[in-house]
């Protein structure tokens, strides 16, 4: 064999040993290093809270670290922004709320399209609103509410913010009973709180973590939840359905991805977070806030947004909501 054919068969050789070798000296198992999840909230509020308690349960099921950050800002949008341009290894996870199913019906402009640049990988809670009065209101039953708002030409409501569920929720109240109500939103829970309380307005809607001290403190008065069955926690409140009025509307968590992310990746995640929503000591804590633990598949989660959307799209439309951007 002529010395150059040699050579050339000796060269391809070692780069084919090369070739076969640098997926096992390459590639590590995922996931290798710190993973960060994304709150679109500031600190201390329910996504957060729910957050750092998957994040802390998380990291010794996948051995790695789970790190909190915080981007509030724009409804969700900066944060979850942030996530959707992101890099799809699953290595920068988003806490998506409910305003992934929201934000796209109420803004005419987004700065991201998350039906094409997030994929879901697990439903983690479920938060139902709540129906609330001042504790010292005469008005015990749903007639009353209704008696009430004849008398005085309409009630008003508050929530913590326009387009919230919460908010879109005591439309749709409205709607379905015909009581006349008139939206005031205010910059948070604890001042829709403070006013409902000081009598500035006449009711509110609200999920219950954020609320829960004026209700222990016997300030507020829970009416009804939003749900499809009463809350351990509060079994003397009745559902909105018991009453007569088939609302369900809960605010509502859940882990997102950057589209593109590895199936592994997805389904590793899946798997140990919904390990983490099944631990009793996790579903105690989220109990105890007014949260339930979900969990199930990518695909149940990505369903739940898709009827979300829906849902409160034609809210919106009926209730002619308008933020103002």
């Amino acid at each position: 064999m002529h010395p150059f054919a040699t050579m050339l068969r000796a060269l391809c050789a070692a780069a084919l040993i090369g070739v076969a070798g640098a997926p096992l000296a390459a590639t590590a198992a995922y996931p290798d290093k710190p993973i960060r999840l994304i709150v679109p909230y500031a600190a201390g509020g329910g996504t957060d809270t729910a957050a750092r308690m998957i994040a802390r349960k998380l990291a010794p099921l996948i051995g790695q670290t789970i790190v909190v950050e915080n981007k509030p800002g724009g409804a969700t949008q900066i944060g979850t922004a942030y996530v959707a341009s992101a890099a799809p290894d699953g290595y920068t996870l988003l806490m998506g709320t409910a305003n992934l199913a929201t934000n796209s019906v109420l803004y005419k402009k987004l700065p991201y399209d998350a039906q094409k640049r997030l994929t879901p990988v697990v439903w983690a809670t479920d938060v139902p609103v709540y129906l609330l009065l001042p504790a010292a209101s005469p008005i015990r039953s749903l007639d009353a509410l209704k008696l009430a708002a004849t008398q005085q030409q309409g009630l008003t409501f508050a929530t913590a913010g326009t387009g919230s569920i919460p908010h879109l929720a005591g439309e749709q109240f409205a709607h379905q009973t015909g009581i006349p109500l008139r939206h005031i939103p205010y910059k948070g829970s604890s001042e829709a709180a403070t006013a409902l309380v000081g009598g500035q307005v006449q009711l509110s809607f609200d999920n219950l973590a954020p609320v829960y001290a004026q209700v222990q403190a016997g300030r507020l008065r829970p009416v009804a939840i939003a749900a499809a069955a009463r809350n351990p926690e509060l079994p003397d409140v009745p559902t909105l359905t018991e009453l007569g009025v088939p609302l369900i509307a809960s605010s509502w968590w859940g882990v997102m991805a950057p589209a593109g992310t590895p199936s592994t990746a997805i389904g590793l995640l899946n798997s140990q977070i919904n390990a983490v929503l099944a631990d009793p000591e996790v579903r105690r804590y989220f109990a105890g806030l007014g949260m339930q633990a979900v969990g199930g598949t990518p695909d149940a989660f990505g369903r739940h947004i898709a009827a979300e959307t829906e849902k409160w799209r034609a809210v919106v439309h009926q209730a002619g909501v308008k933020i103002e951007e």
